[in-house]
Formats: C-alpha cells, structure tokens, sequence
C-alpha cells in the first residue's frame, strides 16, 4: 500500500511555496498490472500551467526536497492536468485534511483501480491589499509649474 502520509506531506511542502493544488490525488491504473506498474501522482494547480516536461519536473523536484526521491520508487509517473470537466467533478465533494478513497472507476476514459485523493478544493484567492488613498494634491508636484 502506498503511504499517503509521506505524499499530503510533500504536498504540503510544495503549497507553502508555490500556491495550493486543486487537484492532488494517486491513481492506481487497472491495466492488469496492478501495483507492479505502480501509481500515477495527478495533479492540477492554477500555477502549474501546462502539462509538460518543465511543469512535471518542477512538481517532482519540489518533491524530492521534501520527501525524497526514494519515495518515487512507488509513482510510475507524475501528470498534470489542466481544469477541465473530469477534474472539477472530483472537487465535489471537497477534499482537504483527509483522503477519499475511489475503488473501481473510470475517469479520464480509463479504469482505475483505486484513486485517492489528498486534495480536491480550488485554491483560496487571495485578497489583494488594498490600495492607501492618497488626498488630492498630495500626489507628484510635476507639471505645476
């Protein structure tokens, strides 16, 4: 079984640096292979923006500062996904401090054997500071000849 513990920890470690995930999550394709394949580490987060080699690598380098990269050794890869319909139906309901578990079910047209999900919430915005008001007149002597 795959220790969830150690990866809410990177994910943790990699959302006080970069922004929240909305989606981070271990599926366990049902290809017939099983656990000899190993798990897939889904993820989608409004900073990764594509899923390329540069996003994929700046999860697993993040990654590997905070767990490690013995623990790989159960992930057989790291994919990023973008928002779309599949990944907002998983935020419902939403994930945050605790893992929910799918056995048996098919998503992104393929069958997984089991996912589960340490997180499935959109990021919080975060307010923006509001500007201080200056009084008219007190801004920039320029131009008052």
């Amino acid at each position: 079984m795959i220790d969830t513990r150690l990866f809410r920890k990177a994910m943790n470690y990699i959302a006080a640096r970069k922004g929240e995930f909305t989606l981070f999550a271990l599926f366990l394709p049902d290809d017939g292979l099983g656990s000899w394949r190993g798990w897939d580490l889904v993820v989608s987060a409004p900073w990764l923006k594509r899923d390329d080699l540069e996003s994929r690598g700046e999860v697993i380098d993040l990654m590997a500062k905070s767990i490690g990269r013995r623990s790989f050794r159960q992930l057989s890869r790291v994919v990023v996904l973008r928002d779309d319909p599949t990944v907002r139906s998983l935020l419902v309901p939403p994930v945050e401090d605790e893992d929910r578990t799918l056995q048996n079910v098919e998503l992104f047209g393929l069958q997984f054997e089991k996912v589960i999900i340490l997180r499935a919430k959109r990021p919080e915005r975060k307010k923006r500071a509001a500007k201080a008001l200056q009084p008219v007149g007190a801004g920039s002597s320029r131009g008052r000849g």
